[in-house]
């Protein structure tokens, strides 16, 4: 293994490992920060526009009582007694009266407002609602009113009472907003006109340069509402919420990047540990075998490497074979795997002839001729037929398809089937078995195992099947640990299966001791059979 290159990785993935926790802890802080301030902006929006609807409400239901007494003199004693009493009893409107040619004639109020003169109208709603948006009178110059009438009669409110909501915010910007004519009746701050073309059906939250804005859409009487929060207190929220999350980001990086180095280590040394292992024959070999689905007869097995440490420790497989595959080991281990298979099968082939062993090889055996010589070897000393020795090659063996392809086109010209292992995992299966002659395909265990379930991928399967079956390609299903995968299977033509359903990786003791068992029942079943028929 080229160790300079390694230790540039694994300082890049030490600082990107270091980086990136503190990056998203910013991120998050400024996210949850911004989520906030957007809920709290809408929050005040949202309550700016039930206020206004509120004291509508009022004015609309006060209106409507005034009109519906029939008073042929709107400022007869009973109408001005009943607004006195529609006055009183609601806690937004300040009076009410009738008027005419924009003249208060008579109201609630008395003497205090008669002969009032409002002046020109403001606006003019859709409804024949006219409005005067800021209204000031004699006894209250300080202060600004909205008056409101409809049918002879108008309602004085506080103009600022729509927005006369609690914000604690320095700079922060209230309006209530009528459309369509998208104008503001009444408001306090900052407000951008695009802000007040910002209207949906639902109401939505954005920043806007130095402001967080809140639209409230309308919902009744085509009155929306307006909040913007300075930006300066998205900064601030966002400054608390670091002081929270980046320390635990640093935390978290330093734990990563320590964890980054130690793995990088270990895979540093992990070469030198598997070829002490070589030595030492710390590998063997067990066999999983591989039925004939229609009889359920042992047809041959795999033969699958494994590592036990001299302390007992076991290392999986999916540990150390990339880093035997990464650091040119491999070749040594398919080589290792050949010899075991030579020193244990000479019996097992010369017992059961027509059994094989399928073995598994990597990109780099198939991109080397001599793996055809080291095969023709291993036939030499078993005594086995080549058709018994199935060479099994994940997709991931064809990194040069060109290469690969006259190394099997080899293998198979001297009698050596070929299967392509973990099918449908990778992303040019189709172009493979296109390009490429195969014995053999095996269906991956993680297509097998969402057979009779709403998995999305559970329809894949057929679609293997139909592909094999188009290109006369025999099937290996893996991972079979149900009757009713076998089954499901079987009815759809799939030849062979292996999984633990039939036998998990055994030792060749024991496969021999089993098939032979199998043998001697399997005799004594025919021997029964022509007694019977004698």
């Amino acid at each position: 293994m080229n160790v300079k290159p390694l230790t540039v990785v694994t300082v890049l993935a030490a600082i990107v490992g270091a980086l990136a926790p503190v990056a998203l802890s910013a991120y998050l802080a400024r996210e949850e920060a911004t989520r906030t301030e957007k809920d709290r902006a809408l929050f005040y929006a949202l309550d700016v526009l039930e206020r206004s609807e509120a004291v509508t409400d009022q004015i609309d239901i006060g209106i409507k009582r005034l009109v519906a007494s029939h008073e042929s003199n709107p400022c007869s004693a009973s109408s001005q007694a009943l607004m006195k009493e529609i006055d009183l009893s609601s806690s937004y409107i300040q009076a009410i009266g009738h008027i005419a040619a924009n003249r208060i004639l008579c109201s609630s109020l008395g003497a205090e407002l008669d002969g009032q003169d409002l002046g020109p109208v403001d606006m003019v709603r859709p409804s024949g609602v006219r409005l005067w948006l800021n209204v000031r009178f004699p006894f209250a110059k300080d202060v600004g009113f909205l008056a409101v009438e409809r049918d002879g009669f108008v309602a004085i409110v506080h103009k600022n009472l729509p927005i006369d909501t609690t914000t604690h915010i320095k700079g922060a910007a209230l309006a209530t907003i009528a459309y369509p004519e998208a104008r503001v009746i009444t408001g306090s701050g900052h407000i951008e006109s695009k802000w007040i073309q910002a209207v949906a059906r639902e109401p939505k939250a954005f920043i806007d340069e130095k402001y967080v804005v809140a639209v409230a859409a309308p919902r009744k009487y085509f009155i929306g509402a307006i909040c913007a929060l300075p930006i300066a207190e998205l900064d601030r929220r966002i400054y608390a919420n670091s002081l929270v999350t980046i320390p635990a980001g640093l935390l978290a990086s330093l734990l990563l990047a320590w964890a980054i180095f130690q793995i990088a280590q270990a895979r540093t040394a992990m070469p030198a540990v598997i070829k002490c292992a070589l030595k030492r024959r710390e590998f063997f070999l067990e066999y999983q075998p591989l039925v004939e689905l229609s009889t359920g007869k042992w047809m041959g097995a795999e033969a699958l490497i494994r590592w036990r440490r001299m302390k007992g420790e076991v290392v999986k497989p999916d540990v150390f074979i990339p880093v035997a595959e990464e650091s040119g080991l491999i070749q040594q281990v398919s080589q290792y795997v050949v010899d075991e298979v030579a020193a244990e099968a000479g019996e097992l082939f010369r017992r059961f002839p027509d059994f094989h062993i399928g073995i598994n090889l990597a990109a780099a055996d198939l991109h080397d001729d001599g793996t055809v010589l080291m095969l023709r070897k291993l036939v030499e000393q078993t005594g086995a037929h080549p058709s018994c020795i199935v060479i099994e090659a994940t997709e991931r063996s064809f990194t040069d398809h060109n290469r690969a392809s006259d190394v099997i086109a080899r293998l198979r010209s001297e009698g050596f089937p070929v299967a392509i292992d973990d099918f449908g995992t990778g992303y040019s299966s189709l172009s493979y078995l296109e390009r490429i002659k195969f014995n053999y395909l095996k269906i991956d265990k993680s297509f097998v195992d969402t057979l009779n379930t709403d998995a999305p991928t559970s329809e894949v399967i057929l679609h293997i099947i139909s592909m094999a079956k188009s290109l006369n390609i025999e099937m290996i299903a893996e991972g079979v640990e149900t009757e009713q995968q076998a089954q499901f299977l079987r009815e759809r033509g799939v030849q062979y299966a292996q999984g633990w359903l039939y036998g998990r990786p055994m030792p060749l003791s024991r496969l021999l001791h089993t098939l032979q068992a199998h043998d001697a029942s399997s005799e004594a079943r025919d021997e029964s059979n022509r007694r019977i028929h004698q």
